[in-house]
């Protein structure tokens, strides 16, 4: 059919034969989908549907009718469209049948997207970095009509470990097991940006450059089938080649402190407390013996961590309550603040990651890995016992001497390692 070019307009034609007598004739409903590789009901609309609406000559995201069964429709191409083959999907009613005529063109001048051989699709992800304002999404193209794609994550696997791990037996063979942990997570990232011009791509750049931090933390999010993140900074020398005078590719070497590999959707749970005191005269309904159901006891509820490692929550703390605590019910370990007295309005906001609590924060987070700015500080009590949610289901707790209105709501994300 031809070929049309990203950025400029095409227009796409249509005659209609009625199949009995080969005379052109007018359908009773005409709709135009476009596609990219394969015809609609195979692959979604790239653009449409297009319907004839009565025009009788251009209209911008309609078809028109030239005339008896002849109509047309132009798609004006986006810039940032891949180059390759798309197909026209023409769709007439015509009595109570519905027939479809489908035609290929190629669109020359936009952004070859390459498949690895054997995938069914890009690698998509995504890095934001708040405190810059700054969210790239790879395997797209951006407004700017820059195509962003992700082609390789090294140390997604999995993390080293740290400490000794066994120390050798004194006069004896092996050694003792020795506690271990996981060490930060260490990964290499290669991705490209493949801009219309060369200053777009030197945007890109710049961009690229100031979504890594150095001495703060960027949210690295894969699109697996469960998404995860992680929050990471730059680690060594992030590189850069240059493939074609539009195109870049960086080497970027990451470090992220917490290992864990956290779903992007958050759960919550709130728990409230009941003041003392009060109550009054109740006439019981049933007689001696009778069964009981055990439930969670007042201020617990159970917290469900789907991943497959232990999880660190974040706890909102809202007033008035007089020494609160935390705990998780199914390990007794408590955390507690026994000299903090809340007032209505004042909230706490508590990370168990850090092992920190402010009070009233300026910028209150419910994300691990990335604390919360401003407020008062308040350690906890000596003898307190910080806890994770480890995976499956736990009851955990809130307590404390509490006012009308006092409650806690914990934050977490299911985690992996």
């Amino acid at each position: 059919m031809g070929q049309a070019a990203a950025g400029q307009p095409w227009t796409l034609y249509l005659a209609f034969y009625n199949e009995t007598g080969g005379a052109l004739t007018d359908p009773s409903a005409v709709q135009l989908d476009i596609t990219y590789g394969q015809q609609v009901g195979l692959a979604a609309d790239t653009a449409g549907p297009y319907t004839y609406q009565g025009a009788s000559q251009p209209v911008s995201g309609q078809v028109w009718r030239t005339g008896v069964g002849q109509y047309a429709c132009t798609w004006n191409i986006p810039a940032s469209a891949a180059q390759g083959v798309y197909v026209a999907n023409w769709s007439c009613q015509y009595g109570a049948n519905t027939f479809l005529g489908v035609e290929d063109f190629t669109v020359v001048g936009g952004f070859a997207l390459p498949v690895p051989a054997g995938d069914v699709g890009f690698w998509t992800g995504g890095l934001t970095y708040a405190a810059a304002g700054i969210d790239i999404e790879f395997g797209k193209v951006d407004a700017n009509g820059i195509a962003w794609l992700w082609q390789k994550l090294e140390g997604w696997d999995g993390p080293d470990v740290q400490g000794a791990g066994v120390i050798a037996r004194a006069g004896d063979h092996g050694g003792w097991a020795s506690p271990q942990y996981f060490a930060p997570r260490t990964l290499t990232w290669t991705v490209t940006a493949s801009a219309p011009t060369q200053a777009l791509r030197d945007q890109a750049r710049a961009m690229l450059q100031q979504a890594v931090p150095v001495s703060d933390l960027a949210m690295l999010r894969v699109d697996e089938p469960v998404p995860k993140f992680v929050c990471a900074r730059r680690s060594g020398k992030l590189t850069e080649a240059y493939p074609t005078l539009t195109d870049v590719t960086w080497t970027v070497g990451l470090v992220a402190p917490d290992p864990r590999k956290y779903a992007t959707a958050q759960r919550s749970l709130s728990i409230g407390l009941t003041p003392a005191g009060g109550g009054g005269g109740m006439v019981v309904p049933f007689t001696v013996p009778f069964t009981l159901t055990a439930s969670a006891p007042p201020g617990a509820a159970a917290a469900t961590n789907a991943g497959s490692f232990q999880s660190p929550p974040v706890a909102v703390v809202s007033g008035p309550i007089t020494g609160p605590t935390l705990t998780n019910l199914a390990t007794n370990q408590t955390v507690s603040w026994s000299g903090l007295t809340l007032n209505a309005g004042d909230i706490f906001v508590v990370d168990f990651l850090n092992r920190q609590g402010f009070v009233n924060p300026t910028v209150p987070s419910t994300s691990p890995g990335m604390p919360s700015t401003g407020g008062t500080f308040w350690p906890a009590d000596i003898g307190s016992s910080w806890w994770q949610l480890a995976p499956g289901v736990s009851q955990i707790g809130f307590g404390g001497a509490a006012g009308s209105g006092a409650m806690t709501t914990y934050y977490w994300r299911d985690s992996w390692v």
